[in-house]
């Protein structure tokens, strides 16, 4: 419950969206990427901003109709504005990038940006000592 704006606990203001040039330029140039079905994900930290950021895009590539593509991003928005807060910490930007060709219902799209937000979410406690365990190919190495 970290993301609170004047309009409420589950509103989509102008300042949570992306629109410089230079952070756009770096989440696709330099950020971290993610890649859980159907989203390519970049973000990064800005440890001196106090509020989560987001850019999402339909590529035109993709979902050539434009309706089609206004209507998955009104559902990537709509999936963000609800599942925003399981975000524990704030100053994150994030590219939320749809990659596929087809046109997925909410509730897939909302249970993937669900496991994308706990991804992004994840972090060790400096002190702590961890064990990693899954199958062979499972990702382990790349944490």
């Amino acid at each position: 419950m970290n993301q609170r704006s004047d309009k409420g606990h589950f509103s989509f203001s102008k300042d949570e969206r992306i629109t410089q040039k230079k952070v756009i330029e770096y989440l696709f140039n330099s950020a971290k990427k993610l890649r859980v079905y159907p989203f390519d994900i970049r973000f990064y930290k800005n440890k001196k901003d106090n509020i989560n950021r987001v850019l999402i895009s339909v590529p035109k590539g993709k979902i050539k109709n434009s309706v089609k593509r206004n209507l998955l991003k009104r559902r990537i928005r709509e999936a963000y504005r609800i599942n925003k807060n399981s975000l524990s910490d704030l100053g994150y930007s994030i590219a939320i990038i749809y990659s596929t060709s087809e046109i997925l219902l909410f509730k897939k799209i909302n249970d993937s940006l669900i496991k994308v937000l706990n991804k992004i979410n994840f972090s060790f406690k400096a002190g702590k000592i961890y064990s990693l365990m899954g199958p062979s190919g499972s990702g382990k190495s790349t944490l």
